[in-house]
């Protein structure tokens, strides 16, 4: 059974806590990898691969462990996960293959936004007016980092940077909705599963059947093996301690991490615009943290 803070005592409530931490460490070396990959590989491509790499290493997983794969093809919420899954997997790829990745990962707080929204008219979570001034200071910061005198594909890769997050958002609430009754790795599986077969259908459709494996299938494995199982699986199993919208505030330290990890490989765009839209973000990061921990 879920639970959430209301329901659990400090430790309990502290695991989750570390177990999404940990999920936003792992899953932010992921931007760094995909821009990698990009160097021979179609975004379609890759999106495949990192799903069909995911479901095999949970499938792996699952075996080992010797769990029973029960039949959900008729949860259409199972279904919907990865056709979710599938398109922001697709637009991340597309967003880091036009943008460099700590842009990527400031784009990615909208993340925040549209899981805040989620939680409210469907998760029926409540929320506080010292939510919506955080908000206010993320499309400010993002309006900032944007620069608005560059190219058509730029454009591009923000609204495709700004749309993932809608559907990793959707994804990971789908999820809440259906971690009560079914299995982390098993949810997990056929998320991946589904978004891989969805995602192999259009590879036939557009004709980008044939691979270049010259490069960048090192760092597919290894975005694959750190967003579709790792990463996620830590962020699943921190939801049964905390609630949706903690566990997404605690995602919001992401840009941090992804600047980390990308500063020694990728030239960042450090001018005045992107430095000060870049600490309205993380301010309004740190003021959600606040807030949330003053409520706890």
């Amino acid at each position: 059974m879920i639970k959430t803070e209301n329901t659990v005592d400090k430790s309990t409530v502290n695991k989750g806590i570390w177990l999404n931490l940990s999920s936003v460490a792992v899953m932010s070396l992921t931007p760094v990898l995909n821009k990698i990959s990009m160097s021979t590989l179609t975004p379609l491509q890759a999106s495949f691969l990192n799903a069909l790499f995911s479901a095999v290493i949970t499938y792996s997983v699952i075996k080992i462990k010797r769990q029973e794969i029960p039949n959900l093809f008729k949860n259409k919420l199972v279904i919907l996960l990865g056709l979710t899954n599938a398109i922001g997997i697709l637009l991340q790829y597309i967003s880091v293959s036009l943008l460099d990745p700590v842009s990527v990962g400031l784009f990615g707080r909208f993340y925040i936004i549209f899981a805040l929204l989620l939680s409210i008219i469907i998760m029926h979570e409540k929320v506080s007016k010292a939510d919506f001034m955080p908000i206010i200071l993320t499309l400010i910061g993002t309006i900032l980092i944007t620069n608005f005198h560059g190219s058509m594909s730029s454009y591009f890769g923000i609204i495709s940077a700004i749309s993932y997050t809608f559907f990793f958002a959707l994804t990971n609430m789908l999820a809440k909705k259906n971690i009560e009754n079914v299995e982390t790795n098993i949810l997990l599986f056929y998320n991946q599963a589904l978004s891989s077969l969805i995602l192999g259908i259009s590879l036939l459709i557009s004709n980008q059947i044939i691979f270049n494996f010259k490069s960048g299938i090192i760092s597919i494995f290894g975005s694959a093996f750190m967003s579709g199982f790792l990463g996620l699986y830590l962020f699943y199993e921190g939801l049964k301690y905390i609630s949706f919208r903690n566990a997404n505030l605690i995602r919001s330290l992401n840009p941090v991490f992804v600047f980390l990890f990308s500063f020694p490989f990728f030239k960042v765009p450090m001018t005045p615009n992107f430095i000060l839209g870049g600490a309205l973000i993380i301010i309004s990061i740190v003021w959600i943290g606040l807030t949330s921990r003053k409520k706890a």
